[in-house]
Formats: C-alpha cells, structure tokens, sequence
C-alpha cells in the first residue's frame, strides 16, 4: 500500500509539473541560450566550468545559464527545491541547448519544445559499477515503476563518453541507442592533463607533509546506506613513509581521523595529481587516475555482496588481475616493495580513455554550437 501511495503521488506530481510547464513553454526559445542543470552538488563542476570557458571563449553572445543544487533532506528543504525545480522549466523553455551531468527530474519527466538539444556529458569517465536502468529493482537502484512513472533519462539527444567500450554500459543505463552516445570526451580530462602549478603549490603550502613522505590516495565509492569501517586501511601503511590521504563520496558519511583528511576545497581531481598510489574500488576515479597514468590498486573486499545489490560492468579481476585485492595487507606489501604490472594499467587506460588529449572540452562544444544559428 505505502508503494501504491508513493507511485500515486509521483504521477499526480509530474501531471501537475506538466500542467505547468505547459504555460511556461509559451514564453519564446532563445536561440542563442545555453542551459546546465546538475543536482550533483551546489556549485559548477570542473566539467560545466570549463565547458561555460569554452563556449564563451568561441561565442560571447551566447547567454550560458548554469543552475546546481542538490535536493536537501530536509522537508523545508524540499519544499524549496519544488519552487527551484519551476525556475529549471523556465530555462528549460527559454533554452535552445541543455547540458545535463546526471539525471535531473525536469529534464526527463516533461514533454519539451520542438528542437531543444538535450546532451548527458555524466558526472563520471566511465561505468565499472552499473546504474541507471542497469540497477531497477536493485538493492541501490530505483524502482522500475517510479523509474517509468518519472520518465528516468528520458529525452538525451545525446550521450557523450570517452570509449567505445563505454557505449554499450551507456547504452544499457541510459535505455538509450548506441548510435546517439558519442565518443567526445569528458571536459574533466583536458583539467587532469594540464598543469596548475598554483593550485599543487597551494595544497604542498597548506599540507607540507605531502611533500615530505609517498602519499597513498583511497578513494572509494558510495555504499547507500552503509558506513565504510576504515580502521583496517588506516593501520595498514608505514606512517614512517607514506601519508594515507581519504577522500569519500560527498554523500558519505562515514567517519574520518581528520589525520587523514584534506579539505574539502581541493576536489579528488587535484589530489589524484599529488598521489603516488591510488587505490580504490568501484569508483570512476580509477579511470581519472589512469588519465594521468597513477599507479591504481582495486580494494574489492565487498566484492561478493557489492555484485549482488547493484552489479559491475568491468570484470576488474580479468582487466587487472595482478593489481586487483580482497585484502588491504596485500596491496601494502606490494607498494611497499614497489611492485606494479604497468602493463595491465596501459592497457586498462587505452581500452577506457580513447579521448585521451586536451581537446576534450573544445570536441563537445564544437559538437554543441552546430545548434546555435
């Protein structure tokens, strides 16, 4: 009965944002707006900050409009975000392109003008872990119901990505046809290939031990609902000789010595680059890792379970056998007498970054101001 309430109320509630978002559509298409939409955090990230750079740098009439917020979990929060939601159709209305890193409800529940351009850059490199429709009716995926009701990923003219091995786990999450994924790139790349002095020589200033020892970088991926017990990782390097850096998910809540943690002002982008070993999981951050070609080591303790309540697209132990461990102690023994298969890293990188260049940012804007007559 409770889910029979909950898909009622959804469906009432997407009617209701139609009715609405039929008188909204009367107001005019600019023809030369650009609309970003992300509900992945509260401000820009790199990847719609250097996309917005470039499209002005090319075009400086063209209006670029970027919108973020999370939803809150607060019910006045929510209350809010439905009032946010509104001021997302009407740029939605007004817009003639819209960039999406994720799944944004107005974007995909509603019925849009005739020629508005919708293009899915995702806020990942890449797939190990699946999502979207890959996990309906999985432990950390949506209901196949709500994800019809709500119209999940619906109306993409486009999906970009950075491989052709990347396309089909796209295609599959997405409910979307090969033919409309592109292999342009991710802006993201052009920032990780690229030098900032300034920004290394901020993060060295204001942590001087990192410049002192090996730094070790664990990044691993979100578990929904369930806290990381970190203890076993912490005591498992030589503090005589490394510095074990954690970075979690935004959404995790997991507790943290603050010994091991960075400020949060300095994305996991930046401190792969001051990372001399990066060991994670499922996480796209493997794939940003190999962008700069890091010495990854996959930590899959929870791999058993973790394939049965949300499903893997790379089978990691086949790509990289010799650096893939269920136990900590054993990736420590190898960085501590610095063994690595570089080999099954090249291979890795090259089969999952094609778009591995710094024109990442200008491929997909090149691609997008076809539409701006």
């Amino acid at each position: 009965m409770k889910n029979f309430i909950q898909k009622c109320i959804l469906y009432i509630a997407r009617l209701f944002m139609s009715f609405i978002y039929f008188f909204i559509k009367l107001f005019p298409m600019q023809k030369n707006k650009i609309l970003m939409l992300s509900r992945q955090s509260n401000t820009p990230s790199i990847d719609f900050t250097l996309l917005k750079q470039e499209i002005e740098n090319k075009n400086n009439n063209i209006n670029v409009k970027v919108l973020c917020k999370k939803i809150p979990e607060n019910f006045m929060g929510k209350i809010s975000y439905c009032f946010y939601i509104v001021k997302c159709m009407y740029n939605l209305a007004t817009s003639k392109i819209c960039i999406v890193d994720g799944y944004v409800i107005p974007v995909s529940a509603l019925k849009h003008k005739k020629g508005l351009i919708i293009m899915q850059i995702w806020h990942a490199m890449g797939a190990i872990k699946q999502f979207g429709f890959q996990i309906t009716n999985k432990k950390e995926g949506s209901n196949n119901s709500v994800a019809k009701i709500m119209r999940m990923h619906k109306n993409y003219t486009n999906v970009t990505c950075t491989s052709e091995a990347t396309k089909k786990f796209y295609a599959q999450a997405f409910n979307i046809d090969e033919s409309k994924i592109l292999k342009l790139g991710m802006p993201r790349i052009d920032y990780l290939l690229k030098e900032n002095i300034n920004k290394l020589e901020e993060i060295y200033k204001e942590y001087p031990k990192l410049k002192e020892k090996q730094n070790i970088l664990y990044v691993p991926t979100f578990r929904k609902n369930a806290k990381l017990d970190l203890t076993q990782i912490c005591n498992s390097f030589n503090k005589e000789k490394y510095n074990l850096i954690i970075k979690l998910h935004p959404l995790d809540k997991s507790k943290v010595d603050e010994e091991f943690l960075i400020s949060n002002k300095y994305n996991t982008l930046d401190l792969l680059k001051i990372a001399d070993y990066v060991i994670t999981d499922y996480s796209a951050a493997s794939f940003e890792a190999a962008a700069i070609n890091k010495k990854i080591f996959f930590y899959l303790y929870d791999i058993k379970e973790y394939e049965k309540v949300r499903g893997l697209n790379i089978n990691l132990k086949q790509e990289m056998p010799n650096e893939t461990f269920n136990e900590i102690n054993e990736i420590a023994e190898r960085i501590e007498k610095n063994l690595y298969n570089e080999e099954e890293l090249e291979n890795f990188r090259k089969k999952y970054i094609e778009t591995l260049d710094t024109k990442n940012t200008e491929r997909i804007v090149n691609y997008l101001l076809q539409y701006i007559k």
